[in-house]
């Protein structure tokens, strides 16, 4: 009988610890600083590619080479893509320059044909990161060339609108240029 009283005390003293450390690890969980998305901050593949496709045309399109939208124009349009930290990047590197001084000085339209995304990984902040590449068409009444250009982009959700986070890029270099988009 002693035995059996043993065994049953050591049994539950098992059974104690087993229930002790498996309520620890749900502590551990609940208290970690890594939550679970919320559905609100769940960003579709689909609505970040329309989302990167409107903004991209949007910074990218110069229909008159003799008349591109200035400056301030194209900023204005893209702020409402952008995350209010990556506009204020991208006005203090002048980004929005880029296409109308390219398009100038090759004294040729320019226009987005496609944009994919790759995504890479996602943050437990909500944030996707991905890699893309945007197809661009160079193009006058006499020639037409299509230029790839790929980046990384990091698209967020604020206020429940999506956002680019982050637009980094490796250029694309344009014939009859020194640099490139």
């Amino acid at each position: 009988m002693a035995i059996i009283k043993k065994i049953l005390s050591l049994l539950f003293l098992v059974v104690l610890f087993i229930s002790a450390v498996a309520c620890n690890k749900d502590v551990i969980k609940e208290n970690s600083e890594e939550k679970p998305l919320k559905e609100e901050n769940v960003v579709k593949v689909e609505e970040a590619e329309k989302l990167f496709n409107n903004y991209s045309k949007e910074l990218y399109t110069i229909k008159d080479p003799s008349n591109p939208p200035t400056y301030d124009e194209i900023a204005e349009k893209i702020k409402v893509y952008l995350t209010e930290e990556q506009y204020n990047a991208e006005i203090t590197n002048r980004k929005f320059q880029i296409p109308e001084l390219v398009s100038k000085q090759i004294n040729k339209s320019i226009e987005v044909q496609d944009v994919k995304l790759e995504e890479q990984s996602k943050n437990g902040d909500g944030k996707i990161d991905y890699l893309y590449t945007t197809t661009f068409k160079v193009y006058d009444e006499n020639s037409s060339k299509i230029y790839e250009k790929e980046g990384e982009l990091t698209i967020s959700t604020t206020n429940n609108e999506l956002k680019i986070d982050r637009d980094w890029s490796r250029g694309v270099k344009i014939d009859g240029l020194d640099g490139g988009l």
